[in-house]
């Protein structure tokens, strides 16, 4: 018996539950099974490293992440160890193979490797929380702990849906640029204290709460306000616009290719998302309240509304 889910683009077939998740189906996206297997099992499908790992960091958990591409054009994940996860060449099926048991390595699993499955099916991504706004959905990128989801919980306790909370998923289509919403999960720190309302606690991991939250997005959206955030003890509340180009974000673009025709791509769909979003740098102080930056936010989309109706008008 197979769950059917969506997250990141990818209309999801697995064969276990997804902690946190609400079952859904969306045929036009691309499908990819989830198959629990045994650590053995995953050994014997896996081709074997083609050269050096294309990437290899440490996690807010304190665990490892590595990623592999294989002889057979597979990917290997390798989480700690607590986990791996073979994506094949296809890209239609993710084998799971946990080392222990728990939530780790389904944190892990919907909030890291899914993300890179997706990127790795042709998406782009950018390093952003996400809410969705009357207006559209409103990013904001910045550099770890810098307050995206501290931000981003304020703008939900106004009633906007979560829409992603670490990583945005972009797709440039005929239309234009189209944003699909990520899992419904939110690692909320210590610092804040009430969760009930926003959704249901799942567990605490690394010394946070790991939330799924009740109000989320369903279905792709367009993006409205993409806001660059900066704290720092020098700095004074403000927003400023910022001229439509890509080039402010590239610090933000998630990816690993490096091949020339996906470059191009991703330039495209960036200039493309800048032709119709606003691009805002966002400002704050150390002792400066969410809900201040909530605030500004706001303010910021109403200006912008309001000379968008006068251009038009």
């Amino acid at each position: 018996m197979r769950t059917r889910y969506v997250a990141y683009g990818l209309q999801l077939h697995s064969s276990f539950p997804l902690p946190g998740m609400t079952p859904q189906t969306a045929e036009v996206l691309p499908a990819l099974a989830l198959e629990l297997s045994s650590p053995h099992e995953l050994d014997a499908c896996w081709s074997g490293p083609d050269g050096p790992p294309q990437w290899r960091g440490t996690l807010g958990d304190g665990a490892d992440l590595t990623i592999e591409r294989g002889t057979d054009g597979d990917t290997l994940f390798t989480y700690g160890k607590r986990a791996r996860y073979r994506l094949d060449a296809p890209h239609r099926t993710l084998h799971c193979a946990p080392w222990q048991d728990g939530l780790h390595w389904q944190q892990a699993l919907l909030g890291r490797i899914l993300p890179n499955v997706s990127l790795a099916s042709g998406y782009e991504a950018l390093h952003a929380s996400a809410v969705e706004s009357p207006a559209g959905v409103v990013a904001v990128a910045a550099s770890s702990g810098m307050g995206k989801t501290t931000l981003a919980l304020e703008l939900m306790q106004r009633g906007w849906p979560l829409f992603a909370d670490d990583v945005l998923t972009l797709s440039l289509t005929p239309t234009g640029v189209r944003a699909h919403p990520g899992a419904p999960h939110m690692n909320i720190a210590g610092s804040v204290t009430e969760t009930r309302a926003l959704g249901t606690m799942l567990g605490t991991l690394a010394g946070e709460r790991w939330v799924a939250a009740r109000n989320t997005t369903r279905g792709d959206r367009p993006v409205r306000l993409v806001c660059l955030l900066e704290r720092g003890r020098h700095l004074h509340l403000r927003a400023e616009r910022l001229p439509s180009s890509p080039l402010p974000l590239a610090p933000y673009m998630l990816g690993l290719s490096s091949e020339a025709e996906r470059e191009r791509h991703r330039f495209s769909l960036y200039a493309e998302l800048m032709s119709s979003a606003t691009l805002v740098t966002l400002e704050a102080g150390e002792a400066d309240r969410p809900e201040e930056l909530a605030d500004l936010i706001e303010r910021t989309l109403e200006l912008d509304e309001t000379a968008a109706h006068e251009v038009f008008s």
